[in-house]
Order: structure tokens, then sequence, then C-alpha cells
């Protein structure tokens, strides 16, 4: 028999023909409607007189126990496995395997919005980006979270936006403050708006030129630097501020640049050279730079070993390894080695990100030719 549930995306929620599908319908917030089936993440419900699917994060099944929440959640609360802020709004949701559970009421949430999505609407914001920077973005954003997903049930505290940046596991230094830092130093006022008015600062964030930046929070004036002192992040309220810091759209525009950013760290770094030149003397095409830099997010310390043994391999086939006169021949196959030479890493489903990468350049969003990436 169907069960009941209510709407509580307080702008309306999309009603789709299939799961992720055709948007055919909004229906109101707390609008009643009839569940007639779960599928991962999706439920198939009954609208008026018409059946289709919406996002399970935005219904709570009738007769849901509220679970009550000890702590400084003012208001938050858990409504079964949903993440419920004050106002009804419903933010988040629990891990839905017990395993993912070791803390009580951290929460997970995908987001929705992809940076090719963000760059392709907001081309204006972008105006003074190399565009092949920006189409070098999209290739690797299939890869990555979206710019509002949180995490608060792993070991890193606090995990937001697209590059799923932490507040640094156990005692260490995390991405995560490295990304506010530069949103304070691009908006004061929409790092106020979002953290400085709740109390959370940026201490002690570290640039080594070599490495991605990282640092700490400080809440209160005091600087989370140890793990019992992270876990005040794992509250349901900052949850919900992170999750809707990652709705407004300087936020958004700050996770891209800061994202793009990561390809200094290792594209002309005196540290990661390969037989004295530079990744960039054997890497020059969009495409190539997104997979180099797929893997540096994943696996940035295997980035420039790995593309050591492709180009070792290619220049014992060809009997040089000086790039400066390859065409798109040699890079190519440059890549194609360094790709096989990469899913033998312990890189996280390589193949299979690699094959969504290039994606973007059968799409014609991205050039394999060598040459094209120009910043």
């Amino acid at each position: 028999m169907a069960r009941t549930g209510r709407v509580t995306a307080q702008s309306g929620l999309n009603f789709r023909r299939t799961p992720g599908g055709q948007i055919i319908g909004v229906i109101p917030f707390e609008t009643e409607v009839k569940i007639l089936e779960a599928q991962e993440g999706w439920l198939n419900v009954r609208f008026g007189d018409q059946t289709g699917f919406v996002s399970a994060d935005f219904i709570i099944p009738a007769g849901t126990t509220t679970v009550s929440v000890t702590g400084n959640n003012n208001g938050f609360r858990l409504v079964g496995n949903n993440a419920v802020a004050p106002d009804g709004t419903v933010f988040a949701r629990r891990p839905s395997k017990p395993k993912y559970r070791k803390h009580r009421f951290g929460v997970f949430q995908y987001g929705a919005t992809t940076i090719s999505d963000f760059v392709s609407r907001n081309a204006f914001m972008f105006s003074g980006v190399a565009p092949s920077l920006l189409r070098v973005m999209d290739a690797v954003s299939a890869n990555e979270g979206n710019l509002e997903a949180i995490n608060t049930w792993d070991n890193s505290f606090m995990t937001f936006g697209a590059f799923q940046w932490t507040a640094g596991a156990k005692n260490g230094a995390g991405e995560l403050p490295a990304l506010l830092e530069h949103l304070k130093q691009e908006s004061a006022e929409t790092f106020g708006k979002h953290f400085g008015q709740h109390g959370l600062d940026i201490v002690d964030v570290k640039h080594p030129g070599n490495d991605v930046p990282r640092g700490w929070f400080s809440l209160a004036g005091i600087a989370l630097k140890n793990a019992t002192q992270k876990e005040k992040l794992r509250t349901l309220e900052w949850a919900y501020r992170f999750w809707l810091a990652g709705h407004d759209n300087v936020v958004r525009k700050v996770e891209v640049l800061f994202a793009a950013s990561r390809i200094d760290v290792f594209y002309r770094s005196n540290h990661m050279k390969i037989g004295g030149r530079f990744i960039a003397d054997y890497v020059t095409s969009e495409y190539g730079v997104a997979l180099l830099l797929d893997q540096h997010v994943n696996r940035p310390g295997h980035v420039s070993n790995t593309l050591a043994k492709a180009v070792n391999k290619l220049a014992a086939d060809i009997g040089s390894d000086d790039p400066s006169d390859w065409g798109f021949d040699q890079e190519r196959r440059l890549l194609e080695l360094y790709a096989d030479f990469r899913s033998r890493t312990s890189m996280t489903n390589s193949d299979a990100r690699a094959h969504r990468t290039r994606a973007a350049v059968t799409a014609g969003r991205a050039s394999d030719q060598r040459g094209s990436f120009v910043v």
C-alpha cells in the first residue's frame, strides 16, 4: 500500500518523468504526495493525477519519528534520516548504511550544481579567466562533487564543495580553511555572512608552493587544531551553514577558481620536473591537463611519477624524450600510456574517471589537440 510524504523544499520540489530526468512540474512546499516506490535516492510518487519521480532528500514520510539532537544545534534536528533546519528545510541525510554511522549525527548532501553547469550559466563572472582553463574545469567536474556538497560523517569532520575540501583528518591541516581564506579575500562581506558572523575564522594557512595550501579553522577565537576541537564542526547547524553557502554565487565562483589554482601546483612546478623539463612541456592539450588535474585531486603525490613512466615508455618507443617537436600523435600516445599507468595506481576508479573526462572532448567542450591549453 502506498505511503504518504510531505515536501520539505521551501521553493518547491522538481517533479520528474524519470529519476534525474525531464522536469514535468513543481510540487509546492508542504504538499502531501503518495509514495509508490523508492529507487536509490529517488521516490516514485503520485501528485494529483500524475506519477513521477522526486528526490528523496526533500520528502519526509508521514509518521516519521523526530530524533532528538543534543548539543548546540539551535532547532536543527534529524527526522528519520533527514537533517532538517528550523524552518523545515531538509538539507542533508544520514548515511543509510550503519557502518557509515560512526558519528551519530553525521550527514551528507551531494548537491545539485556542477562546475560545468555553474560556469555555463554565469560566464560573465569569469570574463577575466582563460576559456581554456574553464574548459579543463568542465572536463574534470564530472568526476568531482557538486558545489553545494557537504559531508560530516567521515574522519575529516567537515567536507565541502566541488573538490571535496576538508577540515583535515585528526590533528592535520585541511584545504577547506584555505578555500575560505580565498573567499574572505574575494569578498569579506560574503565570508562574514555565511561564516564570520557565526564565529568561524581561519588560522595558520600555509602556501608551500609545491603543494596545495592547508590550514585550520578557529571558532569563537579558539583554534580547532585537534580532533576533539574539530568535532564542533559536525553539528547539524554547521552542516547547514556550509550547505547554504554552497548556494551563494560568490562562494561558487571562489570554488571554481580555487579548484583551478590546483593546476599551478604541478604544471610548471620545479618540484615536479621530468627529465629536467616541466610537466607543461610534455602535456599541452586541454584534455591532457584535465587528466592530470583529475589525478592530482584524487592522488596528488602520484602525478609526476605516473607521467614520468609514460614519458620514459614513449621515449623508448620513438627514440627521443624531447617534446619540443611533438605533435598531436605523440601527445595522444603519451596520454594513452599515462592513462594505462594511472590505472595501475591506487587512484579511485581511474578508468571510469578517465572515460568521463574524455567525454568532454567527444562532446566538443574540451580539446585534445596539442597546444590547446592556453592560459
